[in-house]
């Protein structure tokens, strides 16, 4: 390799970091972790078990009742399926598939989409869901009627999952309703990740994903 070559590819890496660094920065800032005086501090806890991976959107649908991105990271990335996938405001979706340059990416603009949610003030957690109707909003749905909520609190990964760190940003209630069962309150959450103007990601590799979910596997067997 030529040293103009080696110069080329150690300014591309550098680059990489730098918008990885600011996209992790950006997303724990609006997570409530402690970000301060423009220097990323996560909890040991999590810098340890998760590393975040840039990647580039190359596809993307968001009119559809079933949507889903493209990525330009794959298999011989390092990338595997059910790898959470973040943009520098909030989530975005789930690894389905790979190729060796590939990935495919269950959108939360997905009617199959499902995740575990909580209102960050009070915990009370329940799944995600989207209607198909607005790539601005979603649902989260089965929350206990007697619980009050807010216009403007803050939706969050609910850490029950071997996908997304507990505390990531989703996005804000704009207002709620009562469901078919009185018993629950279905919340409209305006998402903080803009799906329409959306280009760069990272990808969540949890370091103890597979022995997680070997385990919770044992049960059903």
């Amino acid at each position: 390799m030529n040293l103009n070559s080696a110069n080329a590819d150690l300014l591309k890496r550098v680059a990489e970091l730098e918008t990885e660094l600011y996209a992790v920065k950006r997303t724990f800032e609006l997570s409530g972790d402690s970000v301060q005086t423009g220097r990323m501090m996560l909890d040991s806890a999590t810098a340890f078990i998760y590393q975040f991976l840039p990647a580039r959107v190359v596809n993307n649908t968001v009119s559809l009742n079933d949507n889903y991105l493209t990525i330009d990271k794959g298999s011989d990335d390092g990338i595997e399926e059910d790898m959470g996938v973040i943009s520098e405001n909030g989530i975005v979706g789930v690894i389905m598939k790979t190729s060796p340059r590939f990935s495919i990416v269950i959108s939360v603009l997905n009617s199959k989409f499902r995740l575990s949610c909580k209102v960050r003030y009070n915990n009370y957690i329940g799944p995600l869901v989207w209607d198909g109707s607005d790539s601005r909003y979603t649902y989260l749905t089965e929350l206990p009627r007697h619980v009050d909520f807010s216009a403007g609190d803050t939706i969050v990964t609910s850490g029950y999952s071997a996908v997304f760190p507990e505390g990531l940003p989703v996005g804000s209630i704009v207002n709620f309703q009562k469901q078919k069962d009185d018993n629950y309150t279905s919340l409209k959450v305006r998402l903080f990740t803009n799906f329409n103007t959306l280009r760069n990601v990272l990808i969540i590799k949890n370091k103890y994903q597979k022995e997680q979910r070997k385990l919770q596997e044992t049960l059903n067997q």
